[in-house]
């Protein structure tokens, strides 16, 4: 499928925050066109890059979201769970009993010997081990459910005698994993055209999700980076949507990467997304999705792309041409192919909002456009919503 006009700019092999990209249909005014009904565009693409029909494909996400209902039941047993290849829905637990209770409702447990519990502590662990080692090689952190270890990867290179020395430290721990990586991080920004939010000054990133906060006042939800600072915002048009009033990330320093915009009193936002195929998903809540769960997004760049979710509450460690490293912490990882350009752009799972692009390998893939799962070979990072929304107390839009 062809791709849009637009303009990349790859810096080497790189990881990047993907600035650009708009997720939403765009922000309507009163005196704009009719909006469309939402569709459930998100099935189409995905039974035609799996080789189904829409209906099994919409049966296929119905399947893991009420077997993700069924979480909520065993939530004080259950340490941990995740989507295996069999897409059975597999429970971390501690006792007989415990799995016990997780079989009573349908899905499948599996004893461990850490836990999403323990497995976090550890990685607390580690990351201080870095900080008191000085060693500046990290890439990042996080907890993998399925195999029941931590992560961690380093930067690509010959590694500085305090790395040798950590590393040695940590192979020696039960439940951690050291590997390197083959591309840096950092962070680098495409300007490309379709439906972006114009950021003054500045750079184009993506709408991410509308809602309202307790006091009713407009707002939306986006990647930090994108409005650090406090941007104007724009749509492609040059129309002024709205202005940032938050960010949580600040570059060269410790962050989170979430941020929040307030939308123009005379501009709505909207409960659904822009699927980039002519359809749009309605958007009917949202949540943190079991680790393996199927999970699309809607970005300029790349359009409509899926994979799964692998790890949630990364570190990461972003580069940027001036050498400044930003420490970005709670970001979840999907199989998800992105592109620079693609920076905010909105994941969900079926009707399910999940979160915001954060970052994604800038090292020469091509995702291709609108390629649905079958845009594969790569991942991204991206800020879960839920997390964002609870920060900000913001309760989003819905269709």
């Amino acid at each position: 499928m062809p791709r849009p006009h637009l303009r990349k700019s790859l810096a080497g092999a790189a990881l990047v925050l993907g600035l650009g990209a708009a997720a939403l249909a765009p922000m309507q005014t009163a005196t704009s066109a009719q909006v469309p009904v939402p569709t459930d565009g998100v099935y189409d693409v995905l039974g035609w890059s799996w080789g189904i029909s829409p209906a099994k494909a919409k049966a296929r996400l119905d399947t893991e979201q009420n077997k993700a209902s069924a979480l909520e039941a065993v939530k004080t047993v259950a340490d941990g769970s995740f989507f295996d290849a069999s897409r059975q829905l597999v429970v971390n637990v501690h006792s007989p009993a415990e799995a016990a209770v997780a079989r009573e409702r349908g899905l499948t447990p599996r004893t461990v010997a850490r836990g999403e519990k323990a497995l976090t502590k550890l990685q607390t662990q580690v990351q201080a081990m870095f900080d008191r080692s000085g060693s500046r090689q990290l890439q990042s952190i996080g907890a993998d459910l399925p195999t029941d270890r931590v992560q961690v990867v380093l930067q690509p290179g010959k590694q500085s005698a305090q790395t040798v020395a950590l590393v040695k430290q940590l192979k020696a721990i039960p439940g951690v994993d050291v590997s390197t990586s083959s591309t840096t991080l950092t962070m680098t920004a495409d300007v490309i055209g379709g439906q972006i939010m114009d950021l003054v000054p500045g750079t184009n990133c993506s709408l991410g999700f509308p809602g309202t906060t307790s006091n009713g006042n407009n707002v939306l939800l986006s990647a930090g980076h994108c409005l650090e600072g406090n941007p104007d915002i724009l749509n492609a048009a040059g129309t002024h949507l709205g202005k940032g009033i938050g960010s949580r990330f600040r570059t060269g320093q410790p962050s989170v990467d979430m941020g929040l915009m307030d939308i123009d009193s005379e501009d709505v936002g909207r409960g659904y997304i822009d699927n980039r195929n002519g359809q749009t998903t309605t958007v009917t809540g949202s949540s943190k999705a079991p680790v393996g769960s199927t999970i699309c997004k809607a970005g300029n760049t790349t359009g409509w792309t899926c994979g799964t979710i692998s790890q949630y509450n990364l570190t990461v460690n972003y580069g940027s041409p001036s050498g400044a490293v930003t420490r970005t912490t709670g970001l979840a990882r999907s199989t998800v192919c992105t592109e620079g350009g693609d920076s905010g752009g909105a994941y969900i799972s079926g009707t399910i909002a999940q979160g915001m692009t954060s970052g994604g390998p800038s090292d020469g893939h091509d995702c291709g456009f609108n390629q649905g799962g079958n845009a594969t070979g790569s991942y991204s990072f991206y800020q879960p919503v839920v997390d964002a929304a609870s920060y900000y107390g913001v309760t989003l839009t819905r269709g």
